[in-house]
């Protein structure tokens, strides 16, 4: 082959090359604006590193040819990108009855800004925080359908393990996502969870509830963050910690 054929197979295999993606598709259709609602009252430091995105799931992940479903997602960034460990999905369980779709996560991630311990710190400058709109988590098909969504979005974000904070029904999804997917949870922590309920086995859980006294949201958040950052379990004593924490 002569010099000149060289240089055209050269030409053709970078051309085809050039060609391809540089970024694999995934099954998220990433939106340009968040279609948020303009009455509630949104931190804006952390809408400038909110992304909302559309994806496709399975109706039924094990029957896939059933047809799909449009779930949203909601991403804050984490502040230090280029120093990211990771992603949390938090799921806000009953209390959605009481929030906008999406928003759950970027009141979350707010309130963790202000606080100054080094686990919410952590959380907010290396961590992405999701929120992916359930499927009704009242039955048992819905919690399994709802884990399978988790672990699919989990793979088209590429993130090999993730964090987990759910409360109420959200728990039970939680739970039941660690019993499938053990391997893919690093800690979960879980508010509410029904007390009849099991913990997956082999997967480090942190169960918390609101007790009837008054600041039982900042027993749960002080211990929340550092659970889910450096695995530390609060004292027996812990008037928030839950009797069936399984620990």
């Amino acid at each position: 082959m002569t010099v000149a054929k060289y240089l055209t197979c050269a030409c053709l295999w970078v051309t085809a090359s050039a060609a391809q993606p540089l970024i694999p598709p995934t099954a998220i259709d990433w939106l340009l604006d968040c279609p948020l609602p303009g009455a509630e009252r949104l931190d804006p430091e952390v809408l400038q590193r909110t992304q909302c995105g559309i994806v496709t799931v399975p109706r039924n992940h094990a029957a896939p040819r059933l047809g799909s479903l449009r779930l949203y997602l909601t991403r804050v960034g984490a502040r230090d990108p280029l120093n990211r460990e990771g992603v949390v999905f938090a799921q806000a369980g009953d209390a959605v009855k009481k929030n906008q779709a999406g928003t759950f996560v970027i009141h979350l991630t707010s309130l963790w800004g202000a606080y100054s311990n080094p686990a919410y710190r952590t959380l907010v400058n290396r961590y992405d925080v999701i929120e992916l709109s359930p499927r009704d988590l009242s039955n048992e098909n819905g919690i399994e359908q709802a884990a399978q969504d988790m672990e699919f979005v989990r793979t088209q974000l590429g993130d090999a393990q993730l964090l987990y904070l759910g409360n109420a029904d959200a728990a039970r999804l939680g739970n039941h996502y660690a019993a499938l997917f053990p391997e893919r949870v690093v800690r979960m922590v879980l508010v509410n969870a029904q007390q009849a309920e099991t913990a997956a086995p082999h997967v480090a859980q942190l169960r918390l509830k609101e007790p009837d006294k008054q600041d039982a949201s900042g027993c749960i958040n002080r211990w929340a963050g550092d659970f889910l950052v450096f695995g530390k379990q609060p004292p027996p004593s812990t008037r928030c910690l839950d009797p069936g924490n399984g620990e």
